[in-house]
């Protein structure tokens, strides 16, 4: 009987690793894509003539 307890808490053990184990990659996947990413502006970008803006 022994030796189930001491199977069953190293079963348990093991079990928490790998949860903690996958609650991290969700939290990598979920924050570490924003640091990658530059927010692109909205709107175009438009090229001024030099000639058309002196007056």
């Amino acid at each position: 009987m022994g030796n189930l307890v001491k199977a069953l808490k190293i079963a348990a053990n093991v079990a928490e690793i790998i949860v903690a184990g996958s609650v991290l990659i969700e939290l990598a996947e979920k924050y570490g894509g924003r640091l990658g990413k530059k927010k692109s502006t909205t709107g175009k970008v438009e090229a001024v003539d030099a000639a058309v803006t002196e007056n």
